[in-house]
Parts: structure tokens; sequence; C-alpha cells
């Protein structure tokens, strides 16, 4: 009780930023917490081709649904203020023509793609039938984002996150001949039924009138950041595609689990991001880049070593993971969380980006790490087995985080973080990345690593919270 009363004394924008974050961990949590299920009760054929499915959802998911749930969904609720029901009801019905029209091309294409989309037609269905269906859901949740009201998305998003692997797991259970199949439709099916129920909720509510002259604005403001979008996805998932391809299921697999053990690092960021953004907008606004440099420094040092505590104990989480066949992907969870470091460098330099409205200039970079990325990987994969993929997606990330401080300086004609420092951080993460795998055959020095880490953390612990409280007192 006396938690939930001081939560009450917050601003509605900090209390409703808090209980987002908290849902956003703990939505990921459970991905990493349900892992260790699927990969213990499918093969790693079976896991590879569930892992496949959720590449391509994603990837074709930013083209059919065309991401209009973002910055121009939010632009709408500023500018339409009296008739956001309309306007959420119009955009739903935009995405879901421009999802139709991608099923039928799709459909039509089928016959020359299947070298690289082997998704069987019932496959296809249902990740269409979550195109269709998703944009409702994710047009409230913006809007509840939007106007503070979190209580209830909150419980909405973990009730889904609990139901949506435990369908899947009794699906499993029920039809072991179909695993795939199982595991997908069970899982999804949940989700859909949620979405459903959120797309007759904006019907109603807009009284299922469509404002055509609301189209127009929002295809054309999407329009030149679909390849943006598109490219941060490819970064993130064409790997496992192309693994998929040139290596079979069982490869894409083994380094699904390696990503997905980099996945925590990514929660923690993300959480971190969000307390960094309106902070780095607002001294922005005051042309304050001190501040941001004094902020910048000491944040960026505790995830670089909170990245290299993970990196420490990797064998330990691939085994909780796994079983004892994912086991040879502890050697590529380092590379992939140095990359995950890196995308944390490209979120600092292109939040001022953003406060300054250049997002060409981070789609430039984005569009030319993910290009750049599927090029490395079509050359090295074939060659030097699906390992080679981690290594070209660190490479990737750096060039992407070195495009995005290009254009942080291009922009804001600053630095917003002591350079040097930060090459240094930088060398010190690339070692840690491409040799720490060797500490894994020695036990002993990796274990005392761990304890000297725990022990500075202890002793640094009054810097660390002092970070972010500065960050989180500023909001």
């Amino acid at each position: 009780m006396r938690g939930t009363s001081y939560i009450r004394t917050f601003p509605a924008p900090v209390a409703a930023s808090l209980a987002l974050m908290a849902m956003s961990v703990v939505e990921k949590g459970l991905i990493l917490i349900t892992s260790p299920l699927y990969t213990r009760l499918l093969t790693q054929s079976e896991f590879g081709a569930v892992s496949v499915f959720i590449s391509w959802q994603t990837l074709l998911g930013v083209v059919a649904m065309f991401c209009l749930h973002g910055g121009v969904f939010n632009n709408g609720m500023l500018d339409y203020e009296e008739d956001r029901d309309r306007y959420s009801w119009s955009l739903l019905m935009l995405s879901n023509v421009i999802t139709l029209i991608c099923f039928f091309a799709l459909l039509a294409l089928r016959p020359f793609l299947r070298t690289w989309f082997n998704l069987g037609l019932p496959l296809v269905c249902l990740m269409f039938a979550m195109f269709f269906t998703q944009p409702a859901f994710n047009f409230w949740m913006a809007r509840q984002r939007f106007e503070y009201k979190y209580k209830l998305l909150a419980a909405v998003v973990i009730g889904s996150a609990f139901l949506s692997p435990l369908a899947a797991v009794a699906c499993i259970l029920a039809f072991p001949g179909h695993r795939v199949y199982a595991r997908l439709f069970g899982g999804e099916s949940v989700l859909i039924c949620v979405y459903c129920a959120y797309y007759f909720y904006l019907g109603k509510k807009a009284d299922w009138k469509v404002k055509f002259s609301y189209w127009k604005q929002a295809f054309l403001f999407n329009l030149p950041l679909i390849p943006h979008y598109l490219s941060g996805y490819a970064l993130n998932s064409a790997d496992r595609i192309m693994i998929a391809n040139f290596a079979g299921d069982s490869a894409a697999a083994r380094y699904s689990v390696a990503y997905t053990v980099a996945l925590a690092a990514t929660v923690v960021w993300n959480a971190i991001n969000a307390s960094l953004i309106p902070y780095t907008y607002e001294k922005c606004r005051k042309g304050d880049y001190a501040a941001i440099y004094n902020i910048t420094n000491p944040i960026v040092l505790i995830y670089a070593c909170l990245c290299g505590g993970l990196i420490l104990i990797v064998p330990e989480l691939i085994m909780i993971m796994a079983p004892s066949s994912y086991y040879e992907g502890i050697f590529i969870v380092p590379p992939i969380v140095g990359g995950v470091f890196f995308m944390s460098l490209y979120s600092v330099f292109a939040n001022v980006v953003y406060y300054y409205r250049r997002p060409r200039y981070v789609m430039y970079a984005s569009v030319s790490a993910a290009t750049l990325n599927v090029i490395l990987n079509y050359i090295f994969i074939p060659r030097f087995s699906y390992m080679a993929a981690a290594y070209t997606t660190l490479f990737c990330y750096i060039v992407q985080a070195a495009l995005d401080y290009l254009a942080l300086k291009k922009v804001a004609k600053a630095s917003v973080c002591n350079m040097r420092l930060l090459l240094a951080f930088c060398a010190a993460m690339v070692a840690v990345s491409l040799f720490s795998g060797t500490l894994y055959y020695h036990n002993l020095l990796r274990y005392s690593l761990i304890a000297l880490s725990v022990l500075a953390a202890l002793l640094m612990r009054r810097r660390i919270v002092g970070a972010i409280l500065a960050v989180r007192e500023s909001n």
C-alpha cells in the first residue's frame, strides 16, 4: 500500500513511464522464461522453423502493417484531438487495405520465392491474420500510452504474454505429431482473439465510419520511414532467415537461443533508454549538451559492464535455456551482446537526431548497416557456418553507430559524450566480444572475474544509482 500511494504522487507522465517500463521488462522477461520450455518440447529443427517464422513475421509485418501505430499515429492524436476514435479506425482500415494487397501479392509471388520463403500456406495465412488484426491492438495501445492510461494496458499486455505461451505449450502436448503448427497456431490464436476484441471496439467507437482524408496524410508520412523500420528489423531478423537457408533449421535454432540470451541486455537498455529519451529532448531544447555529456558517459559505462557481466555467465544461461545440444551456441553470444552494446550507442546518438527532426539521417545509417549485413551474411555464412552471422552483426552495428555519430555531429554540431572515453569503452567491448569465448574453457578464471565484477558493482553502487536517478529526476 505504501508503494502504491508513493507512485500516485508522481506526475502522470512519470508514473506512466515507470509502469510501461515495468510492463516491457515483464513482457520480455517472459520470453526468456518460456524459451527453455520450447527448446525442450521441440527438436532443434522444429525450434529453428518457429524462429524463422517469427523472423519473417517481423520483417513482412513492417510492410504489411505499414507501422502506422508509430509517430504518425501520435501526431494524429495531437492534430485530431476531437476525432481520435475515427482517426484510429481510419488508420486501421488503411492498414487492412495494405495488408490485403501484400497478401495477394505474396500469394502470386510464392512460386518464385520458394528458395528463401518456404513457409507453408497455413502459416502464411496465420501470419496475415495477425497482420490484419494486430494493428487494432497497436492503435489502442498507442492511444493508452499517449493519454497516460497504463493500468488496463499493462494488465492486457502481461495477461496476453502469460496466456499465449500456456496455450502454445498445451497445443504442443496435445498434438505431438505437428509441433511446429501447434506451437504457432496455439500461441498466436490467443493473441488474435485479443486483437479481434479491440478491432470491434475501435470500429464501434468510430461508428464504423472511415475518413479517407486521413489516409493520404498517414501514407505519405510513413512511406519514407518504411526503409528505416525495415532495415532495423532486418538487422535483427535477417540472420536467422539466411542461416536457415544456408545451414538449416537446426543451426537457426542454436543461433536463436544465443540471440535470446542476448535479449536480456536489450531489455535492460530499452528500460534505460525510455528514461534517457525525455532527458535528452529536454536538454537539447535548452541547448545544455554538457548535461547530456555528463550523464551519457557513466550510463554507457554501466551498460558496458552489464554486457560484460552477461558474457561471463553465458555457459550457465545456455544450460538453463536449452538442452546440451545447443551448447556450442555459447561462442556466438559474446559478439551478439557486443552488437547489442553498439546498438545502445546508436540510440544515444539517434535520440539527438530525432529531436532535431532529421530522421532521414537515421534512415541512411540503418539502411546502410542492414544492406551490409545481408551482403556479409551471404558471403560468410556458407564459408564459415552460422557462427559468422554473429560477427557480421557486430560489425554492422559498429558501422551503424559510427554513421549515427556522424549524423549527430552534422545535425547538432556538438558532441554529447566524451568520444575518447567512449572509444575506449568501444575498444574494450570489441575485445571482450572477440576473445572472451576462450574464458569458457577456463572456469576458475571466469568465476574469479565474475566475483571481481560483483565486488566492483557493490563498491560502485552509489555512483550507479546516482547516474540513474539523475536521469529520472530530470524527467
